[in-house]
C-alpha cells in the first residue's frame, strides 16, 4: 500500500513529540535528583559544621552515589571523601573481626587487633576531622570493645587451662601459652607488666610440670619434652634461660648417678638421648662436656683392657660406646692387636658356633705373617685361618676320612720346608692303631694340599724329607720302611728291619735314626731328631696356647724370673717369654 506524504508528515510529527516527551521527564527527574542532591549537601555540610561527622560522612556519602552534579568547595569534598574511605575501611575491618571471634581464630583476630592498631596511631597522632571521625565511628561499630572482651576472655581462659593441667598432671594440650604470649601488652597492662607476669607464670607451670615428669616419666622422655617447650619458648621470642639451667642440672645428676652405679648401658642411652636435643643447649653446656669426659674415661678404660690383652671385654666395651661415637676403627685396631697377640683368634672370630678340639697358631709360615689351624669334630674338617702380608684374612678348611674323636693335629715343623712345614693328622686307624695324614697349606693358590695319608703302627722322622714307618699298611708291611715325601704321597724307598714276629714292641730291631713325631710338643715346636733335645720353645705366655716367638738352648736357658701354673717366665730378646716348669736347671729365685 502506498503512504502518503500526509500520513509521513504525520508520523514524523509523532514521533517528535515523543522524544520531546521524554526528554522533558528526562530534564525534570534530573532537576529532581540535582535538588535531592543539593539538599543532601546542604545537611552534610550542616552535620560537619555542628561536628557531627559520622552524620556528615552519610549524607555525603548518600549525595555522591547519585553522581548527577559537583557541590560544595573542593577542599570541603576532598575532606569527606577521605572520611568514606575511613569508613569503608574500618567496616571492612570490623567484619573480619567477627568472623575470627566466631571461629575462633587466635591469629586472624591478632592480625585484625594490628591492623586496628596501626590505623590508630595513624588518626590519633594527628588532630583534625580524621581523628575525630575515626574516634567516633570506631565507637559506634564497638570495635575496641569487642577486642578488649574477647581478649579478656582469653586471658582468663588461658590461665585456668594452666592450672588444670598442672591440677591433672596433663600437659599435652598447651596452647595457653601461645593465647597469652599473642595477647597485646595493653590488655597485662604495658609490656614490661606482661613479661614480668608471664615470666612468673611460665616459670611456675614449667617447673610443676618437670618436677611431674621426673616423677613419672622416663628420662627420654623427660629431656625430649622440655627440649620441646625449650624451642616453643625460643620460637615465641621468650627467654627461658631458667629452664635449660634446670634440665642441666636435672640430665647432669641422672648421668652422675648412672656412672656412681657402673651402669654403661645406662649412661650410654642417656647420654645419646641428650646429645639428640643439642639445637636448645649451649655450646658450652656443663653436662655435654661431662658426657664427653666420661665417654673418655671410658675410651681409656678399653684400652687399658687391650694392653692387658682382655680384647673380647676391650671390644665389648667399645660397642656399647657406639652410639655415642664411631668405633669401626677402633674395634678393627683391636682385632688386629689381638691375632697379634692371639692368632688363634682369627677362627674364633670367623667361626663363632663350631668346637675347636685345639686351636695351634704362630707367625711367618706359608708366607703368612700369622696362621692357626685346628679340627672340628662335628664337620669332620680341618680349619686354617691366615693373615697375609697385605693384612687379609685367607680361610681354608680341609675334609679327613679320619676317626675325628681320637683325631689330633699338629704343626710337624721337621717335615717339608723350613717355612712351608706339614701339618700332620693322628688319628686311631681302620687296619692299624693309627693313621696319619699330611697337609700342606698353598695360600698363594689358597688351597689345602693333603700331602699324604698312611696307616701304620707308628711313624717316625729321618729328616725333612724321610719318614719311617712301622708295619705301615701295602709296601713296608711287618718291617721298618724308609719313605720319601713326594708330590704324589709317601714313596716307598727301602727296608730298615724286619719287626719281631712276637711282639710289636720296636726293642733292639728299631733304626736308631728314626724318631717318632712328638705328640706331645707344642704348637710349632720343632721336634726333628737332630735338635728337639736340644733346644726349648719359648711362648709369649704361660701355655700352649700362645704363639711361639723363639727358642733357648736346654743346656743353657736363662735364669727364670718367677713361676706360674707350671711355667717359668724368662727374660728373651728383652721382653718376657715363657717356658715349661722343669726345662730350666735351677727353680726361680726367691
Amino acid at each position: 500500500m502506498k503512504i502518503s506524504s500526509y500520513q509521513k508528515s504525520l508520523f514524523v510529527r509523532n514521533a517528535a513529540l515523543v522524544l520531546f516527551s521524554l526528554a522533558l521527564v528526562a530534564v525534570c527527574v534530573k532537576l529532581a535528583l540535582g535538588y535531592r542532591q543539593i539538599a543532601l549537601y546542604d545537611q552534610a555540610k550542616s552535620f560537619y559544621d555542628a561536628n557531627q561527622l559520622l552524620q556528615a560522612e552519610e549524607s555525603f556519602a548518600r549525595a555522591s552515589d547519585m553522581a548527577t552534579l559537583s557541590y560544595g568547595d573542593e577542599e570541603w569534598t576532598v575532606v569527606m571523601t577521605r572520611l568514606s574511605a575511613m569508613r569503608r575501611e574500618l567496616e571492612e575491618l570490623q567484619q573480619k573481626l567477627q568472623t575470627a571471634i566466631m571461629g575462633k581464630q587466635d591469629e586472624n583476630v591478632l592480625a585484625a587487633y594490628r591492623i586496628y592498631q596501626t590505623m590508630r596511631e595513624k588518626y590519633n597522632g594527628t588532630a583534625g576531622t580524621a581523628s575525630a571521625f575515626f574516634q567516633q565511628f570506631t565507637a559506634q561499630i564497638n570495635l575496641e570493645k569487642k577486642l578488649a572482651d574477647y581478649y579478656q576472655q582469653a586471658l582468663q581462659q588461658a590461665k585456668a587451662q594452666s592450672k588444670e593441667n598442672l591440677e591433672k598432671q596433663s600437659y599435652r594440650d598447651e596452647s595457653f601459652i601461645d593465647t597469652l604470649i599473642a595477647i597485646p601488652d595493653e590488655y597485662y597492662g604495658g609490656k614490661q607488666a606482661k613479661q614480668d607476669e608471664l615470666l612468673a607464670l611460665f616459670a611456675d607451670y614449667e617447673k610443676a610440670k618437670l618436677r611431674a615428669l621426673i616423677a613419672n616419666a622416663s628420662f627420654d622422655e623427660v629431656i625430649t619434652r622440655t627440649a620441646s617447650s625449650l624451642r616453643h619458648y625460643t620460637q615465641q621470642g621468650v627467654d627461658a634461660s631458667w629452664l635449660l639451667t634446670r634440665l642441666e642440672k636435672y640430665a647432669k645428676d641422672e648421668l652422675r648417678e648412672a656412672i656412681r652405679k657402673q651402669d654403661l648401658a645406662a649412661f650410654v642411652d642417656m647420654a645419646e638421648a641428650y646429645r639428640k636435643i643439642g639445637d636448645v643447649l649451649p655450646t658450652d653446656s656443663p653436662t655435654l662436656e661431662a658426657i664427653s669426659k666420661q665417654v673418655e674415661a671410658y675410651f681409656k678404660q678399653a684400652e687399658q683392657l687391650v694392653k692387658a690383652h682382655k680384647f673380647q671385654k676391650a671390644i665389648e666395651l667399645y660397642q656399647q660406646l657406639n652410639p655415642l661415637q664411631d668405633i669401626s676403627t677402633l674395634v678393627s685396631e683391636v682385632e688386629n692387636r689381638w691375632l697379634d697377640y692371639e692368632p688363634g683368634h682369627m677362627l674364633e672370630a670367623k667361626y663363632p658356633d663350631k668346637l675347636f678340639t685345639k686351636i695351634i697358631s704362630g707367625t711367618e709360615l706359608w708366607g703368612a705373617k700369622l696362621y692357626a689351624f685346628g679340627l672340628v669334630e662335628a664337620d669332620q674338617r680341618l680349619y686354617l685361618a691366615a693373615k697375609m702380608p697385605n693384612d687379609s684374612l685367607l680361610y681354608l678348611e680341609q675334609p679327613l676320612e679320619v676317626d675325628m674323636k681320637s683325631a689330633t693335629a699338629k704343626l710337624a715343623s721337621e717335615l717339608g720346608a723350613e717355612k712351608a712345614p706339614l701339618i700332620f693328622v693322628q688319628s686311631a686307624g681302620k687296619e692299624r692303631p693309627f693313621a696319619y695324614v699330611g697337609l700342606l697349606p698353598e695360600l698363594s693358590a689358597e688351597k689345602l694340599t693333603r700331602v699324604f695319608s698312611a696307616e701304620a703302627d707308628d711313624f717316625g722322622v729321618e729328616d725333612r724329607e724321610h719318614v719311617v714307618l712301622k708295619n705301615a699298611v701295602g709296601k713296608g708291611e711287618k718291617e721298618y720302611a724308609l719313605f720319601k715325601l713326594t708330590r704324589d704321597g709317601l714313596e716307598y724307598i727301602s727296608k730298615l728291619a724286619d719287626m719281631l714276629p712276637d711282639s710289636t714292641d720296636s726293642g733292639t730291631s728299631e733304626p736308631d735314626d728314626a724318631s717318632s713325631v712328638d705328640q706331645g710338643a707344642s704348637e710349632g715346636e720343632q721336634t726333628d731328631n737332630s735338635s728337639s733335645s736340644q733346644i726349648i720353645q719359648v711362648h709369649a705366655g704361660p701355655g700352649q696356647e700362645y704363639p711361639v716367638i723363639g727358642q733357648v738352648a736346654k743346656d743353657a736357658p736363662p735364669q727364670p724370673v718367677e713361676e706360674m701354673n707350671g711355667w717359668y717366665r724368662i727374660e728373651f730378646d728383652g721382653k718376657d717369654g715363657w717356658i715349661p716348669a722343669g726345662k730350666p736347671d735351677s727353680a726361680p729365685s726367691p
